[in-house]
Formats: C-alpha cells, sequence, structure tokens
C-alpha cells in the first residue's frame, strides 16, 4: 500500500519524462487494481477507485502540472471512474461519484 502511496505523488505531479509518465501512469492505476483485488467489500473497492478518480482529476485541473501529463490523466481517467461505479453500493456512493462527475462537466476547460 505504501508503493501506491508513492504513486500517488509521483502521478499527481508527474515529471518531464513522457515515456515515464506513461509507465508510472499504468502502473498506477494497475497498482489501484490490484489492491482492489485484494479487498473483499465492495465499499473497500468502491473507495480505492474512487480515491484515483479524486487523484486523476485533481491533476488534470492543476495548471502547474504539465500539459502533456493533464491530457494523459484525462484519457486514463475513465478506467478508475466505471471501475468506483461498478462498486457504489448505496445511494452516498452514486451522489459522490455523481458529484464529480457534475464537477467535471460544469468545470471552465484547462487549456489541455
Amino acid at each position: 500500500m505504501s508503493s501506491i502511496r508513492n504513486a500517488v505523488q509521483h502521478v499527481r505531479f508527474g515529471n518531464n519524462d513522457n515515456e515515464l509518465n506513461s509507465t508510472l501512469l499504468r502502473n498506477y492505476l494497475d497498482g489501484v487494481t490490484f489492491v482492489a483485488n485484494l479487498l473483499p467489500s465492495d465499499r473497500d473497492k468502491f473507495s480505492i477507485y474512487k480515491n484515483a478518480v479524486e487523484v486523476l482529476y485533481e491533476t488534470l485541473c492543476d495548471p502547474q502540472v504539465s500539459q502533456q501529463w493533464r491530457h494523459s490523466c484525462l484519457e486514463h481517467l475513465y478506467k478508475p471512474l466505471l471501475k468506483a461505479e461498478r462498486y457504489a453500493c448505496n445511494e452516498s456512493d452514486r451522489i459522490a461519484l455523481a458529484r464529480i462527475k457534475i464537477d467535471m462537466n460544469t468545470r471552465e476547460p484547462v487549456d489541455l
């Protein structure tokens, strides 16, 4: 789990090496899936995927992060979002995801 925490920091801010970033993002999302698959409850799986959605969304909204990295995060955002939707167990979970989606749809576009 600590490796995912470290990966979150790298994903959140990216770096200037596009090839490394691509691998980093894939490894992060694979790690999220691996950890989620180890968890017994759908509620826990939902939390893991929702957190990944939030990390990617925060990154793509941050103008201090490179444009290419934000674009990569946007391209991969659907993966944890679809899985979070699959594991949403109750109305509260669905509302949390709906709020994120509404924010995505109403936020001013950042230069991608």
